[in-house]
């Protein structure tokens, strides 16, 4: 018999009974869930997650329920389950059923809403916030939050990183020569060449006007010098504007993390070695 009689209720509503063995097992859900799920109430009735559910998701969801009994109360959180109903993100709240003979916990009690537009809405701010709407790669203030958690990464755990400044040489007379939108059209040609010359792991960011700056997980002096070169190999040639073509140059600094090593130092380096470049060019 289910412990709660979910088909009453509007609301995605499930219920699960508790064996004298500590097992769970699904002893309603409702026809709203269903709908939503693509799950079928035939399939869960009776069954416990790991028998109805894939192994990840079964894992998932007994980890939230037992969570819950251990706390003996009401328990909401959000989760993102990928369900014959398509991937949705859903809130959860769940409450342990009790025996009032005993006290002890019988059951538990689930109620969920499909929250997946509002994820979606609150992602897309998130994306909106992070990225340099020019170029389309990272700003200023989510490379600020990358080199933070980088630098942490490798005092705690030892993970060695590197920071690359690129900084475009004579930037301002391509401005002043042909214009706002042909300097913007550069910004965002090497803003991909530089995507380019990294890895998928690594991070890119538009830090300023006409400076990047890029985290790259390397381990070594000599990989940080031939990542720069990979770098390099991609900013060459030159860049073509309808009707115009463009040699720019990049200047390039870069420092590999060491222990004891700040994000304000890592920056001071990294920018002391791109304005060595800079000015070794002017000379």
């Amino acid at each position: 018999m289910p412990v709660v009689d979910v088909g009453l209720l509007a609301a995605p509503a499930f219920s699960l009974s508790i064996e004298v063995d500590g097992t769970l097992r699904y002893a309603g859900v409702n026809g709203s869930l269903c709908q939503l799920t693509g799950l079928d109430a035939r399939d869960l009735v009776g069954r416990t997650p790991s028998e109805c559910l894939s192994p990840e998701i079964a894992s998932h969801v007994e980890t939230q329920y037992r969570h819950c009994l251990k706390l003996g109360s009401i328990y909401e959180y959000e989760e993102h389950l990928d369900l014959p109903g398509g991937a949705k993100w859903w809130r959860t709240a769940l409450s342990p059923i009790l025996d009032p003979a005993s006290g002890h916990a019988i059951g538990l009690f689930g109620m969920a809403s499909d929250i997946t537009d509002r994820k979606r809405d609150e992602l897309e701010l998130r994306s909106v916030a992070f990225k340099d709407p020019l170029t389309g790669i990272c700003n200023r203030r989510r490379f600020d939050r990358d080199l933070d958690l980088a630098v942490s990464g490798a005092l705690e755990a030892g993970r060695v990183f590197a920071l690359v400044l690129a900084d475009v040489d004579r930037f301002k007379p391509i401005n002043d020569t042909y214009g706002h939108a042909a300097g913007d059209a550069v910004l965002q040609e090497l803003a991909g060449r530089l995507a380019r010359g990294i890895r998928s792991t690594d991070r890119l960011a538009r830090i300023g006007g006409d400076e990047f700056a890029a985290i790259l997980w390397v381990d070594s002096e000599e990989a940080t010098g031939e990542a720069v070169q990979r770098l390099r190999g991609e900013l060459d040639p030159p860049i073509r504007l309808p009707g115009q073509t463009l040699h720019v140059g990049m200047s390039l600094g870069a420092v590999l993390w060491r222990p004891g090593m700040t994000t304000a130092g890592m920056l001071a380096s990294a920018d002391h070695a791109m304005y060595r470049e800079k000015r070794a060019i002017a000379a």
